[in-house]
């Protein structure tokens, strides 16, 4: 069994606290939470200006604490990716939860979402008001966590704490100029693991579908009633799928 550590990005307005209950669940492994800039530990980290830029954030946390086992949820998904397609040398194994593409067209839901945001914050400021907004449906990003409550109210809590300085810089926006498409995904050379929930939006099972039938090392554990979030959401049906997977040989490149 390989001791190095597992590597982990978080998605958008979250943080590595989001993982503590999934790590208890997977004991014997070193786990590193790596904070994107905006976020967590990193709020007041001024982000890169290109999507290469915050995949090289990672890459440089990863060399540092020798992990060669990265995982990504949602938004930290197309980071994640974008670390095994440009440093194909230091990832083994990525698992991409709710995988997320750049440069494909937006969830329309997501998208009013986001514009919604951006005219709130100026009246509400960053805080729970601000989070609740976020958090309520539609787009369901959050509608499958909330069946279980201590979770849901854990998210909140650490949400409410994101600054949403994106929201007045615009500093998302130049993530999606990079396009993951197929000629990109054909180049990881990691094995990857899918974790799909068979409730969540259209627009991310279709990017499962693509990375499946692309990357050439690639497997897909479904959850059933899962929505956005199937790792925070059933954490007990991942947790044995995903141990057993770090300890997987990497395929030959």
């Amino acid at each position: 069994m390989s001791e190095t550590p597992v590597s982990w990005v978080h998605g958008y307005t979250m943080n590595s606290r989001i993982w503590r209950e999934l790590w208890s669940l997977i004991p014997g492994r070193d786990h590193v939470g790596i904070d994107l800039p905006l976020h967590g530990v990193n709020a007041g980290e001024r982000p890169p200006a290109s999507m290469s830029g915050w995949a090289a954030g990672v890459a440089q946390e990863m060399e540092r604490n020798g992990a060669r086992d990265l995982v990504g949820l949602s938004f930290g998904s197309s980071i994640a990716l974008q670390v095994a397609v440009e440093r194909p040398d230091l990832v083994d194994r990525l698992v991409l939860a709710a995988p997320t593409l750049s440069g494909v067209p937006d969830d329309p839901q997501a998208r009013a979402k986001y514009l919604l945001l951006m005219m709130q914050i100026g009246h509400l400021g960053p805080g729970s008001a601000l989070a609740r907004l976020w958090m309520n449906d539609p787009p369901p990003i959050f509608a499958g966590l909330r069946r279980f409550p201590a979770r849901y109210d854990a998210m909140a809590a650490e949400i409410s704490g994101h600054r949403f300085e994106e929201l007045r810089s615009g500093a998302m926006s130049s993530l999606a100029r990079t396009v993951q498409d197929a000629d990109v995904l054909g180049r990881v050379e990691a094995e990857v693991l899918l974790v799909v929930g068979t409730e969540d939006m259209p627009q991310f099972r279709a990017n499962a579908e693509l990375i499946a039938a692309t990357v050439p090392h690639c497997a897909t554990l479904t959850i059933p009633g899962a929505g956005h979030l199937p790792i925070l959401e059933e954490p007990e049906r991942c947790a044995t799928v995903l141990a057993d997977f770090f300890d997987k040989v990497a395929a030959p490149a």
